[in-house]
């Protein structure tokens, strides 16, 4: 009997140990991809200067104002836009698929 519950006892400490050690899944990583142009002429704007704030990564435009912001978290976040002779803006964007896609209109001051 002791022999048995020596066994069991062993078992069911090992059975814990492995299940403690198992990981819980990485949330999914998200890309904001997106494009910057002038709310009057439609314009591509090259050079914004792209911020996401809950991180702090930068990015700019290219030379058809589009841009690409990768591996971020999914949920909410907010990026913030800054150009020369534009109004900044800041956008709340739900980054719950794998890619989110958006136009952003920039205005002249």
């Amino acid at each position: 009997m002791k022999t048995f519950i020596l066994i069991a006892s062993i078992f069911i400490t090992s059975t814990m140990l492995l299940m403690s050690n198992e990981k819980s899944p990485e949330p999914l990583n998200t890309t904001i991809t997106g494009q910057v142009v002038d709310k009057y002429t439609g314009e591509a704007l090259a050079g914004v200067k792209i911020i996401l704030n809950e991180t702090d990564k930068v990015v700019y435009t290219d030379l058809d104002g589009k841009f690409e912001i990768s591996n971020i978290k999914q949920g909410n976040n907010t990026i913030e836009t800054n150009f020369i002779s534009y109004n900044s803006s800041v956008i709340d964007i739900d980054c719950n698929n794998v890619t989110s896609n958006i136009e952003i209109e920039l205005m002249n001051k």
